[in-house]
This record gives C-alpha cells, structure tokens and sequence, in this order.
C-alpha cells in the first residue's frame, strides 16, 4: 500500500519549485536561481499561508499538443490556481528588458491588468470570462532580451526565450481551464468563479525602460540617446495577447457577436502573467495575490 506523504514533505516540496528547482527537458541544462532553496523561513510561513502545492509536471492539452505545467499552486482561501513555468535563460541574453506601450487597444489604460475567469453555477452553466484589475507594479506588453557580458550557451537554439515562456505559461493555463472545466455542462456543485493566475520564473535579470516609445525618429525608428534608463525589479506583470490557437473551449460569458474589437480583444486575447527574476522569489511569495485578485 502506497504511503500517504506528509505535510512537511509536501511544504518542502513546494519550496524546492518555488526556489525554482524545475524539471528541464534538456538534462544538459541547469537551472540555478540565487538563493534557490535558500527561502527564509518568514517567507516560507507566509507563502504557505496563501497557497498549497497541488502537482508538478501535470500535463494538458490534447492528443497533438500535450504539454506539461511545472508546478500548480492553489489558493488557500480562495479559488485561484497558479500556474508556473520556469525558464533558464541563455546568460548571454539573461537580461531581460519590458517596455511599456503607449496604445494597445481602445480605452485601455496603462495599469490596466487582465487574467482568465471561469464563471459557473449549479444550474450546469460554466462560462469564461476576463477579470480585470489595476496594477500597483508597472504592466507592459513588450518584452525584449538584452546581451550580457557572459558567454552563450548552445542550448537555447537562438529563439526568444521571453515568447517560449510566454507560450508555454499560457497553453498551460487554458489547458487547466478545460481540465478543470471541460465544457459548459460541467456539473458544479456551488455558484463561484475561478481565477488562473500565469506566472514565469526566470533565470535572468528584469528590467523596465520607462520612456515614452512616441519618441522614436519617425524616418529611423530609433530612440533618442538616453532614451528610457532601464530600472532593475525583482518582478512585474506583463500583458500579452494570446493566439486563437492557445484559446481554451469554453465560451464566452457575453455573446462574440456583441463586442467590438477592442472588447473582443480584452476579453478573448489579452492576458496578464507574472514574470519573476530570479531575485525576486522572496518579494513575490510575500505577495498576498489571492487575495488582491
């Protein structure tokens, strides 16, 4: 008979991926985070206060295009599920620097934040649905990766590791939707909703150039000479819009036909996910995000 673990193996476990000790699928790789297993024991406390681990490597998707979550967390006290990817990224491009843009859809507003809802009550109706806060950290919707002075590695196949994360952070969110949720007639057995919260752990450094991208020469494109010192963050919220092909199956709360472009891509498209440095563990376990959301 299988031996129940107990709840100090699953705390320590859960600290273990916190500080980022993830399963890479290439074993020539290594990803290490300052600090890592080293999370203070204050820290510890408080994150598992606010969350409980639920499972490592779950994997979602389909028959074409299974892929595996590293880590879900869920909220203690309430009904939000985090859902991690942790990325290594190449050293000689480990610095990574956001962007904010000044227009991304119509009425939008620059600490505007969006994340996946799923609606549900008893009466078999389970619907998706965009829920919406105001940021306290800065929000921007460009990312870019910056050279180091260290040396590349042959690993990282000379992709952006900022849109791979991106990628794979959201497919496992819509993934868990449709686990969780796999149509509308899904039987519940309350009325509530359900918040998934995406969340990157990097190993790179983070940065946010705070200038105007208006000021760009419009002949060139270029920037004018200290144009937007970049400021370095332990994390922030960076908003991305989907591809229909990520999108999960359930539908929308509010008829498509019923919202125009800028809606439908606020509610449809548009996410916010979490992008954590690798000295930002501490600062972002501090965070009492289940109940801010």
């Amino acid at each position: 008979m299988a031996r129940k673990r107990s709840a100090n193996y699953e705390k320590s476990y859960f600290l273990a991926i916190c500080g980022a000790n993830a399963h890479l699928r290439n074993s020539n790789c290594k990803l290490s985070f300052t600090g890592s297993r080293e999370i203070g024991h204050d820290v510890a406390r408080q994150a598992l206060s606010m969350w409980i681990f639920e499972a490592a490597e779950f994997p979602v998707g389909g028959v074409q295009n299974t892929t595996h979550i590293d880590f879900i967390l869920r909220g203690a006290r309430r009904s939000v599920y985090l859902v991690a990817e942790c990325k290594r990224a190449d050293p000689a491009r480990a610095n990574w620097c956001f962007v904010k843009a000044p227009y991304t859809r119509r009425s939008a507003y620059e600490t505007e934040l969006v994340f996946q809802e799923v609606s549900y009550r008893p009466a078999h109706l389970v619907a998706s649905r965009h829920h919406t806060n105001s940021a306290t950290l800065a929000s921007c919707p460009l990312g870019f990766e910056l050279r180091t002075s260290l040396q590349g590695d042959s690993t990282s196949g000379g992709g952006s590791a900022i849109k791979d994360a991106t990628f794979q952070v959201l497919r496992g969110v819509n993934g868990l939707v449709d686990e969780l949720f796999p149509g509308p007639a899904t039987q519940v057995k309350a009325e509530g909703a359900t918040l998934f919260l995406p969340v990157i752990f990097t190993t790179a450094a983070l940065w946010i150039a705070e200038g105007d991208l208006s000021a760009a020469d419009l002949a060139t494109g270029l920037l004018p000479q200290g144009w937007g010192a970049p400021k370095n963050v332990p994390w922030l919220w960076f908003s991305h819009n989907q591809s229909p092909a990520l999108r999960h199956q359930l539908p929308l709360s509010v008829a498509p036909d019923h919202l125009e472009l800028p809606q439908a891509l606020h509610a449809e498209y548009t996410r916010s996910i979490a992008v954590v440095g690798r000295d930002g563990i501490d600062t972002f376990l501090r965070t009492d995000l289940p109940s801010w959301l």
